[in-house]
């Protein structure tokens, strides 16, 4: 047998074995399908996730500047000479 005969035995043993209607085999859409749609929800889990977290951040800093705007308000500055400090009494 040369070269070209056993290919050709191969091919027709694969053909009987392997595909019945002789098309070439590709990749199978479901899985395809189902790897898009778990890629789709993981990213609308993780953008969830960093918005989540970005608006807890932000929250937390407007609650502290709050708070800072809140101590300096109700906290007199000190002016200079106002504590007494030297009384000639």
């Amino acid at each position: 047998m040369n070269g070209s005969q056993v290919g050709a035995a191969a091919k027709a043993a694969w053909l009987s074995c392997c595909n019945q209607s002789g098309l070439p085999l590709g990749p199978p859409e479901g899985p395809r399908m189902v790897q898009a749609v778990v890629l789709g929800v993981l990213s609308l889990l993780v953008l969830c996730g960093i918005l989540f977290l970005g608006g807890g951040l932000l929250l937390r800093a407007q609650g502290l500047i709050a708070l800072l705007a809140r101590e300096r308000h109700s906290t007199p500055e000190a002016e200079p000479g106002a504590c007494g400090g030297d009384d000639d009494s």
